[in-house]
């Protein structure tokens, strides 16, 4: 378990290293457009330097830790209750879980009692769906598949959050004229936003489907 947020150290850092080089590329266009040798040690030289990738890693990690678990899962899926492990037995009971590694008809049957037992408050379904997934996760947790889309879940909605993270210091220092205003950042932050927030709802549905496969599988 201790492996799991190791995407700190390398995807996540150079997520934010890329914007970086990007927007001294779109607010310097001249560095690149004629690179002599002085300028380009320049900027190897900056993005070499331990001390701004201490900065980097450190302004991440401290926005990250404004975020609670359940903030990310709303900002996420924009409602606490859309979180695929709120609504888990639902699907299987609609017939509406559709994952090639196990048959519907036979995690109804296994997830009957569980099923049955679903209350009809809107508040409490998906409490108690999320909480009976969480037994079955915490029997598999160990097991190397659950590991790995468990940690692929995990960096595509950090991946997620520090998209907002930067978008939100991006703005600011526009607004304070550190940074000046230009669509083409913003443009890129927005289709991040975009292809981030796609990426985590397909790794976290694929998380919760693999807990029901591997469970299933031993069924």
């Amino acid at each position: 378990m201790n492996t799991l947020k190791t995407y700190w150290e390398n995807e996540l850092k150079w997520f934010i290293w890329a914007y970086l080089l990007f927007v001294i590329g779109v607010n310097n266009p001249e560095l690149f457009n004629n690179p002599d040798v002085e300028t380009l040690t320049k900027i190897f030289n900056l993005f070499t330097s331990a001390i701004i990738s201490g900065v980097i890693c450190s302004l991440a990690f401290v926005f990250d830790s404004l975020y609670t678990s359940a903030l990310k899962d709303v900002l996420v899926f924009f409602r606490r209750s859309k979180v695929p492990g709120a609504t888990v037995f639902t699907r299987i009971k609609n017939g509406k879980m559709k994952d090639v590694r196990f048959d519907t008809a036979k995690a109804f049957q296994k997830y009957e009692s569980i099923i049955s037992g679903i209350p009809l408050e809107e508040k409490l379904k998906g409490k108690y769906e999320n909480a009976e997934w969480y037994k079955l996760y915490s029997k598999n947790r160990d097991v190397t598949a659950v590991l790995s889309v468990h940690r692929d879940s995990l960096l595509c909605r950090d991946l997620y959050i520090t998209t907002i993270s930067l978008a939100v210091l991006t703005g600011a220092m526009m607004a304070v004229r550190l940074l000046l205003f230009n669509w083409i950042l913003l443009g890129y932050l927005l289709v991040m936003l975009i292809l981030t927030n796609i990426a985590a709802h397909n790794k976290a549905h694929r998380f919760v489907n693999t807990v029901i496969a591997i469970d299933i599988a031993e069924y």
